[in-house]
């Protein structure tokens, strides 16, 4: 676990959620984990390469934000595909993954 300070966009435990490094902030990372169980979401490191992460590199926190998606309200396979789509059409200019993908293949 490291010690650096968090801040959450959107109500943690929701349907999704984010998690970023901010100085501003004077949560550490527990405080947010405390309030959620990490096996009901899929995690994403939401900085320039976007692709799902474990829940042990939320502990070491080594990206600047993650996004965590619900697994009842959202598919991970849909997920992948709006990815895989960014990426193969030379898309891949957003910078972050703040939002979900809409609920339907590219």
């Amino acid at each position: 676990m490291n010690n650096k300070t968090i801040q959450s966009i959107r109500k943690v435990g929701g349907d999704y959620f984010k998690l970023i490094y901010s100085r501003k902030s004077n949560k550490n990372l527990q405080f947010h984990l405390d309030q959620f169980n990490h096996e009901d979401y899929y995690i994403y490191k939401s900085s320039n390469r976007f692709k799902e992460v474990s829940y042990q590199d939320i502990l070491e926190f080594k990206n600047g934000g993650y996004i965590f998606f619900k697994k009842d309200l959202y598919d991970n396979e849909v997920i992948e595909n709006w990815i895989n789509w960014l990426y193969s059409n030379k898309l891949n200019r957003f910078p972050y993954l703040s939002i979900p993908f809409p609920p339907f293949n590219p």
